[in-house]
């Protein structure tokens, strides 16, 4: 069939060549190729209009760099991986961590916006509401920008990207994700987060979705774990049920083969039987073995699930039963790790009782919409569940679920996975109307005091891994499906970054020299490392190899060195630093930038 669309693209392109034979002046050539390039931009999928950010116009004349909190950090045991909370504008801190980060990410978990209309997300400092004719290509500009950045993050083969999503923008997600990972498998999956259901017309919602972004060529995607009494067992016979023509022997050429049992327990599997063989029964007793075949009650000859060169690796999921009618031994499979269904339907994933209340539990606070930690788990844990020293980043902090999450889970299997992430310090619309007629604007005390990063991500963070309250009183309970309490807290270590500026063109300073005070920051969070000045140290100047290198105490104890590749030393000092495995500092945390200033 013709593409009528096309015929018109073409017809019109073949009218500007005419035109510009006759209009050759600069103001006519300039207008028709503007002209050109909106007709061929991309016809099929999402198209929406752009905006810029003020971090858009930020980046034009500045750098972003990390500046350490240094009132907010928690240590439990030095010799533990650290975390990271960092405060600022995602896509500032994106551009840094692409720096440090690119191809290393294992899981990005985000629960961005929802657009739902009600002044949920702020767009360049004024919340979006339901009469912004532009929400939706506002919405979508917004993470457009910040899905690129996480799809160069993530590990090419084995990172998988998880996003929050409810109906209000789900299909433009889902478009919008086909575009920005063409080759990658996308899987939406629903959780029922409010059993009640939403008060409204028509329906009562009581779930959300889930997005699953991974490489399906390979077994990516973590299964479930049952415990004993919800595994999934079913005789280990394909068509154990009979009466089915389906799953004969003859679609099978390396599944018929004898299991061998020795009174309740399977002591080996017998080769693939010839073709021609046929066993005279489906049990057959050989002194104190039994040899048993997949073939039914009607003597139809069927197949095992696995095939002869791939069933030892399930061999601790088969048990043998006896039958009571006929006390013959019958193999069955105990699955407890079963692959995730695509509606997740549990108590543990209820919203309200394992996400608000428990925040209002730790600090005193309520906080609209918070996820259930336990869903949060389940998700990140599909990722990086045989990966215990993963990298876990969160753009879209809130609360901080992810790494109260991440912690649970690290405690559950003693892994040591990092999280890194990432919150503005914004106040609700009410709060800031509130401040407004009070006289409180943003960057006042006040108002960064009550900020999400420092009223509710910090704090949660803290107490979470403190296992106490904010009044320092201990948790009660345990965390659901474990026998950890709560009062226990974690072993970990989280450090507090702020985004900040610093100006591409300096007019009365080397911008090199101003960029060394942010690197610090860039080390620690690439290495997981604290740059303490004693067993991990940082050497900039002569200064500093004075300090460290000089001093024979201060030598002895460093495990690590980062050197400042422009530093000029003797080949004795070059060997000092090499008996440590120094480590120059890389180039990509800011050498384009210098590149551009020339230094």
């Amino acid at each position: 069939m013709a593409n009528i669309s096309k015929q018109k693209r073409d017809r019109m392109l073949a009218f500007l060549e005419e035109l510009k034979k006759t209009h050759s002046d600069d103001a006519s050539i300039r207008a028709f190729n503007e002209i050109e390039n909106h007709l061929r931009e991309k016809k099929y999928g999402l198209v929406w209009e752009e905006h810029t950010e003020e971090v858009d116009e930020m980046l034009k004349e500045n750098i972003p760099v990390f500046c350490e909190d240094k009132e907010r950090r928690l240590c439990k045991d030095e010799n533990l991986p650290w975390n990271f909370i960092i405060e600022g504008d995602n896509l500032q801190a994106l551009y840094l961590l692409e720096k440090t980060h690119r191809g290393k990410i294992d899981c990005i978990y985000i629960d961005p916006p929802y657009n739902t209309g009600a002044k949920d997300w702020k767009y360049n400092n004024d919340y979006v509401d339901d009469n912004d004719t532009y929400r939706h290509s506002k919405w979508l500009s917004m993470m457009d920008k910040r899905l690129r950045f996480a799809s160069s993050l993530l590990d090419p083969d084995t990172g998988v990207l998880i996003v929050a999503i409810d109906d209000n923008e789900l299909n433009t997600l889902g478009l919008l994700l086909q575009e920005i990972f063409p080759m990658k498998k996308i899987t939406p999956v629903a959780v029922v987060h409010n059993p009640s259901g939403t008060q409204g017309n028509n329906f009562s919602y009581n779930n959300e979705f889930l997005y699953f972004v991974y490489n399906g060529s390979i077994a990516n995607i973590y299964p479930e774990e049952r415990s004993d009494d919800e595994a999934d067992i079913r005789p280990f016979m394909n068509g154990a049920k009979g009466k089915s023509k389906n799953y004969l022997r003859a679609s099978g050429a390396t599944t018929f083969y004898p299991i061998i049992v020795k009174g309740d327990k399977i002591v080996a599997f017998g080769d693939v039987c010839d073709n021609e063989f046929h066993p005279e029964d489906r049990v057959v007793k050989n002194g104190d073995f039994y040899y048993i075949y997949p073939i039914d009650n009607d003597m139809v000859e069927r197949k095992w699930l696995f095939g002869r060169d791939t069933v030892e690796k399930i061999k601790d999921e088969l048990f043998v039963k006896y039958d009571k009618k006929s006390t013959l031994p019958v193999v069955y499979r105990k699955k407890k790790l079963i692959n995730h269904k695509t509606v997740w339907n549990s108590p543990e994933y209820n919203a309200k009782m394992h996400g608000s209340i428990l925040i209002k539990n730790m600090l005193g606070r309520d906080f609209s919409f918070p996820k259930s930690i336990y869903a949060v788990k389940e998700a990140i844990k599909c990722a990086v569940a045989l990966k215990p020293n993963a990298i876990v980043l969160d753009f879209f902090a809130g609360s901080g679920t992810t790494m109260h999450a991440l912690n649970l889970l690290n405690a559950e299997d003693g892994g040591n996975r990092t999280c890194i992430m990432v919150t503005n310090n914004e106040i609700s619309s009410d709060e800031e109307k509130d401040f407004a007629m009070r006289g409180i604007l943003k960057g006042d005390k006040e108002w960064e005091e009550k900020g999400i990063a420092k009223y509710v991500t910090w704090p949660r963070t803290v107490c979470s891994i403190n296992g106490v309250d904010v009044k320092g009183d201990a948790l009660k309970g345990n965390y659901l499906g474990s026998d950890i309490p709560m009062a226990h807290g974690f072993k970990a270590n989280v450090k507090f970054f702020k985004c900040d500026w610093t100006p591409r063109k300096p007019e009365d300073y080397l911008l090199s020299n101003a960029l060394c005070l942010h690197i610090k920051e860039m080390i620690e969070l690439h290495t997981c490392r604290e740059i303490d000045g004693k067993h991990n140290v940082l050497i900039l100047n002569r200064d500093d190899y004075n300090k460290y290198i000089k001093d024979k105490e201060a030598y002895m104890a460093i495990q690590n060195i980062w050197l400042n590749q422009n530093m000029i030393l003797t080949s004795d000092e070059m060997k000092l630093l090499e008996e440590k495995g120094f480590k120059y500092i890389p180039r990509e945390y800011f050498g384009q930038e210098l590149k551009e200033a020339a230094e």
